[in-house]
Protein backbone atom coordinates (compact mmCIF):
# COMPACT_ATOMS: atom_id res chain seq x y z
CA UNK A 1 0.00 0.00 0.00
CA UNK A 2 1.28 3.50 -1.31
CA UNK A 3 2.12 6.22 1.57
CA UNK A 4 0.11 8.48 3.16
CA UNK A 5 3.16 11.03 3.03
CA UNK A 6 3.31 14.49 1.18
CA UNK A 7 6.39 14.94 0.46
CA UNK A 8 8.00 18.45 -0.13
CA UNK A 9 9.86 17.94 -3.53
CA UNK A 10 8.30 15.66 -6.39
CA UNK A 11 11.55 14.22 -7.02
CA UNK A 12 11.20 12.19 -3.73
CA UNK A 13 7.53 11.63 -4.28
CA UNK A 14 8.40 9.68 -7.46
CA UNK A 15 11.46 7.55 -5.60
CA UNK A 16 8.48 6.89 -2.48
CA UNK A 17 6.07 5.52 -5.99
CA UNK A 18 3.49 8.09 -5.09
CA UNK A 19 4.24 10.57 -7.90
CA UNK A 20 1.72 13.23 -7.33
CA UNK A 21 1.83 13.74 -3.40
CA UNK A 22 3.98 16.45 -3.06
CA UNK A 23 4.22 20.00 -2.53
CA UNK A 24 6.64 21.61 -5.11
CA UNK A 25 8.45 20.63 -8.15
CA UNK A 26 11.14 22.42 -8.47
CA UNK A 27 13.34 22.54 -12.40
CA UNK A 28 16.72 20.63 -12.39
CA UNK A 29 18.21 24.40 -13.25
CA UNK A 30 16.40 25.56 -9.82
CA UNK A 31 17.92 22.75 -7.98
CA UNK A 32 21.29 23.62 -9.47
CA UNK A 33 20.89 27.17 -6.95
CA UNK A 34 19.87 25.35 -3.66
CA UNK A 35 22.54 27.26 -2.20
CA UNK A 36 20.56 30.69 -3.15
CA UNK A 37 16.67 29.45 -2.08
CA UNK A 38 14.98 26.83 0.29
CA UNK A 39 12.07 25.58 1.35
CA UNK A 40 11.05 24.84 5.12
CA UNK A 41 7.68 22.94 5.75
CA UNK A 42 5.78 23.91 8.77
CA UNK A 43 2.57 22.47 10.26
CA UNK A 44 -0.03 24.43 8.62
CA UNK A 45 1.70 25.38 5.01
CA UNK A 46 5.41 25.70 3.29
CA UNK A 47 7.43 28.67 3.59
CA UNK A 48 9.88 29.38 -0.09
CA UNK A 49 12.61 31.44 0.49
CA UNK A 50 14.76 32.93 -2.23
CA UNK A 51 17.60 35.51 -1.91
CA UNK A 52 17.11 38.08 -5.33
CA UNK A 53 20.03 39.29 -4.37
CA UNK A 54 22.05 36.43 -5.74
CA UNK A 55 20.06 35.74 -8.67
CA UNK A 56 20.68 38.82 -9.75
CA UNK A 57 18.84 39.40 -13.14
CA UNK A 58 18.29 35.69 -13.48
CA UNK A 59 14.62 35.38 -13.56
CA UNK A 60 13.18 32.51 -11.08
CA UNK A 61 9.40 32.19 -10.74
CA UNK A 62 6.66 29.76 -9.61
CA UNK A 63 3.99 28.28 -11.88
CA UNK A 64 0.46 27.42 -10.39
CA UNK A 65 -1.83 24.99 -12.35
CA UNK A 66 -5.50 24.24 -11.66
CA UNK A 67 -4.95 20.74 -12.98
CA UNK A 68 -1.93 19.21 -11.46
CA UNK A 69 -1.54 16.32 -14.19
CA UNK A 70 -0.64 18.95 -16.67
CA UNK A 71 1.87 21.06 -14.32
CA UNK A 72 3.26 17.30 -13.76
CA UNK A 73 3.46 16.81 -17.81
CA UNK A 74 5.27 20.21 -18.19
CA UNK A 75 8.87 20.16 -19.39
CA UNK A 76 10.51 22.79 -17.20
CA UNK A 77 14.37 22.30 -16.96
CA UNK A 78 15.69 25.26 -19.01
CA UNK A 79 14.34 27.52 -16.38
CA UNK A 80 14.84 28.64 -12.59
CA UNK A 81 11.19 27.80 -11.92
CA UNK A 82 9.03 25.61 -9.85
CA UNK A 83 5.36 24.04 -10.13
CA UNK A 84 3.29 24.50 -6.61
CA UNK A 85 1.12 21.08 -6.37
CA UNK A 86 -2.72 22.81 -5.87
CA UNK A 87 -3.95 19.74 -4.80
CA UNK A 88 -1.89 20.25 -1.53
CA UNK A 89 -1.32 24.20 -1.56
CA UNK A 90 -3.95 26.84 -1.52
CA UNK A 91 -2.11 28.95 -3.64
CA UNK A 92 -4.96 31.35 -3.24
CA UNK A 93 -4.11 32.91 0.20
CA UNK A 94 -0.58 32.87 -0.85
CA UNK A 95 1.33 35.29 1.11
CA UNK A 96 4.33 37.53 0.16
CA UNK A 97 7.34 39.25 2.43
CA UNK A 98 10.16 41.01 0.37
CA UNK A 99 12.71 42.51 2.62
CA UNK A 100 16.84 43.05 1.96
CA UNK A 101 16.39 40.81 -1.05
CA UNK A 102 14.97 38.63 0.64
CA UNK A 103 11.49 36.93 -0.76
CA UNK A 104 9.51 35.04 1.65
CA UNK A 105 6.60 33.20 0.19
CA UNK A 106 3.98 31.46 3.01
CA UNK A 107 1.93 29.13 1.01
CA UNK A 108 -1.26 27.31 3.51
CA UNK A 109 -1.48 23.77 2.94
CA UNK A 110 -5.04 22.45 2.26
CA UNK A 111 -7.12 20.89 4.81
CA UNK A 112 -7.73 17.06 3.89
CA UNK A 113 -11.29 17.69 4.30
CA UNK A 114 -11.07 20.77 1.36
CA UNK A 115 -9.16 18.44 -0.81
CA UNK A 116 -11.61 15.73 -0.53
CA UNK A 117 -14.17 18.48 -2.36
CA UNK A 118 -11.87 18.80 -4.96
CA UNK A 119 -11.70 15.56 -6.52
CA UNK A 120 -14.27 14.88 -8.93
CA UNK A 121 -16.75 12.44 -8.18
CA UNK A 122 -16.24 12.47 -4.04
CA UNK A 123 -18.69 13.99 -2.33
CA UNK A 124 -17.55 15.24 1.38
CA UNK A 125 -19.54 14.06 4.05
Amino acid sequence: MASKKIHLFRQSAVKAGTPGRYYINPSEKLMSRTSEWGVVEREDGIELIFNESVFGDIPFFGKIYYNQAIGDAEKKDDDYSYIMNTDFLDVKKMICEIRDGVSKFHVPKIKVEENKKKVVGVQAK
